[in-house]
């Protein structure tokens, strides 16, 4: 029997390769998550009018909050709040209008509560975004929300008075889920787990408009449909 005798140096040069490997993978891992990108609207006074941002974030916790929140009434969605910059970060726009100013990515959440001094609203943020909070530059609007995920941001977003009428059911279902729409245009479907994992991606027509969901999980999933002008995320449950 041979016996391996470990000295502690060369025990402690086994600890230090050990941490760079999992340091590696966990930075691997970080920078291979997708970058994914969420429209917040922000109401202008007492009128019908709204004001928008665009935010990007590859946390999946702040992922499954967003789009968690985006299915439930606007009064009961949270709001934005974390540190912005100069420079509109190539994705922060509303319509033709491009931000001088963007959240940073990852260092932003869904809220509840915070205090007074980082309120304000967006499209007068202007080019410095201390203007928010002094040199904190933080910034929380209390009633933003966010209203759906952004596939596109270098297109302008849709008038924010547009959207369309769809039929989902049944819901909560166990094999399949039919879509119903008034336009002949085509539906481009992406289902996502609360994690932010892309489990199905599909085209349905009128004369093809359903979605087998027979092998996933039970469990709560997302769906985003898109007919490429109008996006919508929706909530769905799979039961088995």
């Amino acid at each position: 029997m041979v016996i391996l005798k470990i000295t502690p140096i060369k025990l402690e040069i086994m600890k230090y390769t050990l941490l760079t490997a999992i340091l590696i993978f966990v930075s691997c891992t970080v920078k291979s998550q997708t970058i994914r990108y969420f429209e917040f609207r922000q109401p202008l006074g007492f009128t019908d009018t709204f004001t928008s941002f665009i935010v990007a974030t590859s946390d999946s916790i702040t992922i499954s909050n967003v789009l968690n929140d985006i299915t439930l009434p606007i009064d009961d969605r949270r709001f934005i709040s974390g540190n912005v910059t100069n420079g509109s970060g190539g994705f922060n726009n509303n319509g033709t209008n491009w931000y001088s100013w963007h959240y940073i990515t990852n260092e932003w959440q869904l809220t509840v509560a915070n205090v007074e001094y980082c309120d304000g609203i967006s499209s007068n943020i202007g080019n410095n975004p201390a203007v928010i909070a002094g040199d904190t530059i933080y910034f929380c609007p209390w009633d933003s929300y966010p209203y759906k995920e952004v596939y596109n941001t270098v297109l302008s977003i849709e008038d924010l008075n547009s959207d369309f009428q769809i039929k989902i059911y049944p819901n909560p279902s166990t094999h399949k889920i039919y879509f119903e729409w008034l336009s002949n245009n085509p539906l481009f479907i992406d289902l996502y787990s609360v994690t932010g994992q892309l489990m199905l991606t599909t085209k349905l027509s009128q004369a093809n408009n359903k979605i087998d969901i027979s092998q996933l999980s039970k469990g709560i999933y997302f769906i985003h449909i898109s007919d490429n002008k109008i996006n919508r995320v929706e909530k769905i449950i799979v039961e088995h």
